[in-house]
């Protein structure tokens, strides 16, 4: 039998970098390495920062001890290498970021029996196509490196909010448990989540729109993670504070494929819709289109399925999308896989530490992702002089 095996890196950790036009960002590191991390660049030197929001994402993203999560605890502390001068009660930037965590919770013997065997479903066999290695903990393709990204997420939203935009996500799906959504809520879909929610939502460890479906989602997850499985399940986002041509642009300067290729680095992804998406394939013209109407002097539509983008550029309302997550593969369950140095089929059950549901961990992480990306777009502006302003 023969296995298509190009070992293009021969097992050489690889750094992930973004391809922005005017953010750098790079994460290091892998799963089971002894730190990981990311290098982030193009912010303006003399911005502030206090960190506040990397700390809320991260603190979000942990896996706490809730029945969806893995019991693998992290501190997760940001350790400042370089690009912050502490002054007074903030950071000042002063060249390229660099902000590093260190693994302290690894346990790579869970994964001995199946580093020449993939896991179904899983980065295994592509990876070891690619690099001629399977690594511990999945190495680059771990949800383990999206802490870096809550970093890099964390500095981008609180640049943001200095412009007055403002990021919240949320759990709409878990299973086939339908929670609120802005599809569902017209308030939400043209006013955007309210403060309070807002509070609500980023204090939580299982954040809802409405907090009435949780016992029945949290049921669905303990139910698979009862029978060595695991559940997917979706994540909405709401970003207010857009004005209308703010951002992006038409064919590969759209707003949504710059926001869609930052989601995509989040592992377990598999889909992405804006305003109703697919749903509008199911409708009419006439019912699809959002009227335009006049509200206290300034143009509006009256619904939003469009998602707050025509032509690929920021309409004025707010931008609204979905994003599907799949079912984590690394479940205790028997499944079939092959034996790569043996080339023969053979019974897989995994070991180690995994969530049955990686759903409210990523929550943080479509945030982030979302907030890298439309940093990008406000540091296009004026080339990020005017970072904090809105004229």
């Amino acid at each position: 039998m023969r296995f298509n095996c190009v070992a293009r890196k021969c097992g050489k950790a690889v750094n992930m970098k973004g391809n922005f036009e005017k953010l750098q960002i790079e994460i290091y590191g892998e799963s089971h390495s002894s730190e990981i991390g990311v290098r982030l660049g193009g912010i303006p030197n003399g911005c502030a920062l206090t960190l506040d929001n990397v700390r809320n994402l991260l603190s979000r993203r942990k896996s706490g001890n809730g029945v969806w999560a893995t019991p693998r605890k992290e501190s997760d502390e940001p350790n400042i290498v370089s690009g912050l001068i502490k002054r007074g009660d903030v950071f000042e930037v002063c060249g390229e970021i660099d902000i590093k965590i260190v693994n302290g919770n690894v346990r790579p013997a869970d994964y001995s029996n199946i580093l020449g065997i993939p896991r179904p479903s899983h980065a295994d066999y592509a990876a070891y196509a690619k690099d001629g290695r399977i690594s511990s903990g999945g190495g680059r393709f771990s949800g383990r490196m999206t802490a870096p990204l809550c970093i890099a997420g964390g500095i981008a939203q609180e640049l943001l909010a200095g412009a007055e935009i403002g990021i919240c996500a949320y759990i709409s799906d878990i299973g086939d448990i339908k929670g609120a959504s802005y599809k569902t809520d017209e308030n939400v879909a043209l006013k955007g989540v309210g403060t309070a929610v807002d509070a609500r939502i980023k204090s939580s460890d299982f954040p809802l729109l409405n907090d009435g479906v949780r016992a029945e989602m949290e049921e669905v997850i303990r139910r698979a993670a009862s029978d060595g499985d695991s559940v997917g399940g979706c994540v909405e986002c709401v970003v207010t504070g857009l004005d209308a041509g703010m951002f992006g642009d038409a064919l590969f300067e759209g707003l949504e494929s710059k926001i869609a290729y930052s989601v995509y680095a989040i592992p377990a992804v598999k889909g992405v819709e804006f305003g109703e998406g697919f749903g509008l394939a199911r409708m009419r013209g006439s019912e699809a289109n959002d009227a335009f109407a006049i509200r206290d002097g300034r143009v509006v539509t009256k619904t939003n399925r469009s998602g707050g983008i025509n032509g690929g550029i920021s309409n004025g309302m707010p931008l609204t999308l979905r994003v599907a997550f799949r079912p984590t593969p690394s479940i205790s369950v028997t499944q079939k896989s092959v034996g790569i140095g043996s080339g023969q089929e053979c019974d897989l059950r995994c070991k180690g530490r995994h969530d049955a549901c990686i759903v409210p961990r990523a929550v943080p992480c479509v945030e982030s992702a979302v907030a890298i990306a439309l940093l990008d777009e406000l540091l296009k502006l004026r080339d990020g002089i005017e970072l904090y302003g809105r004229d």
